[in-house]
C-alpha cells in the first residue's frame, strides 16, 4: 500500500503555501468516494419532505472504522462492505484513515482551520479490550475516557467535548437523559472553516434578492451572491458542475446543478455509476470569465436515526441486531450497535465556508450554458483535491441565510 504526504513543489508556482498533496491507494480512494455516493443517494431517497440534507461520509466512515476495529466474522465483513473498503486488510483500512487525518492537518493552515478528533467513552464496569483500544489510540488518536452515563451530568460532557471540537458550533449532540442500558461511544468530530481562494471571494455588494424554485411550482427568496471569473468547470447530459477552490487550493466546493430535464434523484443515480464522479472532476476545465450565481445558505442538519436504516440498507444490519452482532473484539460482554447518529452544520457566504459534523456510533448491550445558476435544487461537495476525499455532501432544496 502507498501512503505518504509531500509537499508540492514547482519551479513556476508562485504561492508561498503550495498545496500538501495526499498519496494513498488510488482504488481505496475510489471505493470511499463510491460509499459517499451510495450513502447520499439512499439517504436522499429516505428524506420524503425534500428538506436540505447534510452528511459528512468522512466523519461516518471514520467513526465506522473505530468500531469496525472490535467486530469480528459477519459482522467484521458487513461493516466493511458498507464502508466500501472491501478486499482491504485492517492494517491498510486504518493506516488510510491515519494518513487522511494526519495529512489533512497540513494541508493548508495558513487559511483553512480544520480539526478530525476521535474519542472513546465507556462505562467504568464495562470491560473493555486493550487491543481495542490500542488500535484506536495509534491509528486514530483516540480521547479515551470512562463515563457513568447515568450521572445527571453525562450528557453535559459529551456535549462539552462536541462543542470544544467544533468551534461551538455542535453543542446540543446529547440529550439527557442518556439510555441506562448504553455501555460505549465512539465519536468523530470534523470541523471546516475556510476562505476561498484569492480573487474568488464574492463581493457582497452584488449579492442580491432573487427567486430560487423549490419546485416547479413553489418558489422561495433567497440572497444570491454573484461573480464573473475562470472557473474549473464541466457539462454533460446529466449534469453541470462548477468548482470553487479554497485557500491554496487543497480543498475545493464542487457545485453540481441538474441539467433542466434532469430530476435531482436523474443526477445522483448518474453520479452512482461506477468512476462517474472521479471521471466528472478529472473532465474539468477552465471557463474563461463566466457567470456564476450561487445562493448563500447556513443549513443544520441532524440524522435523528435515520442512518441506522440507511447503513442497513447498505448492507450492515447484523451490527444493529442485539442477537447476531459479533462485537468480541471490543468485549466479552455481548453487544451491538444501538445508536449511530450524526450532526452537520454548514455556512457558504461571500467569504467561504464554515462546516462541522459530529458522527457517534452507541453500543448497547446485547450542452454549454451561458452561465452557472443554482437556483433550483442542487450537490454540493467538500473535497480534498489530492485525493479526491469527501468531507461534506448535501443536497440544498431550500437556501435560507440567517445571521447568527
Amino acid at each position: 500500500m502507498l501512503f505518504s504526504c509531500e509537499r508540492i513543489v514547482c519551479d513556476d508556482c508562485n504561492e508561498p503555501n503550495p498545496p500538501l498533496k495526499i498519496a494513498s491507494d488510488s482504488a481505496m480512494v475510489a471505493q470511499g468516494n463510491a460509499f459517499a455516493m451510495k450513502l447520499f443517494s439512499v439517504a436522499n431517497t429516505q428524506n420524503p419532505n425534500d428538506n436540505n440534507l447534510v452528511l459528512s461520509p468522512l466523519s461516518l466512515n471514520m467513526a465506522l472504522a473505530m468500531v469496525w476495529n472490535g467486530a469480528n466474522g459477519e459482522t467484521k465483513t458487513a461493516i466493511q462492505t458498507a464502508m466500501g473498503m472491501d478486499d482491504y486488510s485492517e492494517e491498510s483500512v486504518n493506516e488510510y484513515f491515519k494518513t487522511i487525518r494526519e495529512g489533512f492537518m497540513l494541508t493548508d493552515a495558513a487559511n483553512t482551520k480544520l480539526a478530525l478528533a476521535n474519542s472513546i467513552w465507556y462505562r467504568p464496569d464495562f470491560p473493555v479490550k486493550q487491543p481495542f483500544i490500542d488500535l484506536n489510540l495509534q491509528y486514530y488518536n483516540a480521547q479515551v475516557e470512562q463515563l457513568d452515563f447515568c450521572l445527571p451530568n453525562a450528557a453535559d460532557i459529551l456535549n462539552q467535548w462536541c462543542s470544544n471540537n467544533t468551534n461551538g458550533l455542535i453543542k446540543d449532540m446529547f440529550a439527557p437523559p442518556l439510555d441506562p442500558d448504553l455501555v460505549m461511544l465512539l465519536i468523530n468530530a470534523l470541523y471546516f472553516k475556510s476562505i476561498w481562494a484569492n480573487s474568488m471571494a464574492f463581493d457582497p455588494e452584488n449579492t442580491f434578492q432573487t427567486t430560487f424554485h423549490k419546485t416547479p411550482t413553489q418558489q422561495i427568496p433567497v440572497r444570491m451572491m454573484y461573480q464573473k471569473n475562470d472557473f474549473q468547470y464541466y457539462s454533460d447530459d446529466n449534469l453541470q458542475l462548477l468548482t470553487i477552490p479554497y485557500g491554496n487550493g487543497a480543498f475545493t466546493m464542487n457545485f453540481v446543478l441538474p441539467k433542466s430535464d434532469k430530476t435531482f434523484t436523474e443526477m445522483l443515480t448518474a453520479l452512482n455509476a461506477p468512476n462517474y464522479w472521479n471521471n466528472c472532476l478529472n473532465s474539468r476545465y477552465l471557463m474563461p470569465s463566466f457567470d456564476v450565481y450561487i445562493p448563500k445558505f447556513k443549513v443544520r442538519y441532524d440524522t435523528d436515526n435515520k442512518l441506522i436504516p440507511i447503513l442497513t440498507e447498505l448492507g450492515m444490519g447484523i451490527a444493529f441486531d442485539r442477537y447476531a452482532a459479533n462485537f468480541s473484539g471490543i468485549s466479552n460482554i455481548p453487544t451491538f450497535i444501538g445508536l449511530i447518529k450524526q450532526k452537520t452544520y454548514i455556512d457558504v457566504n461571500e467569504q467561504g465556508t464554515e462546516a462541522a459534523a459530529f458522527t457517534v456510533v452507541g453500543n448497547v448491550n446485547t450542452s454549454l450554458p451561458p452561465m452557472f445558476m443554482a437556483n433550483r435544487p442542487f450537490l454540493f461537495v467538500i473535497q480534498e483535491e489530492s485525493t479526491g476525499a469527501v468531507l461534506f455532501m448535501g443536497k440544498i432544496n431550500n437556501p435560507i441565510y440567517e445571521e447568527e
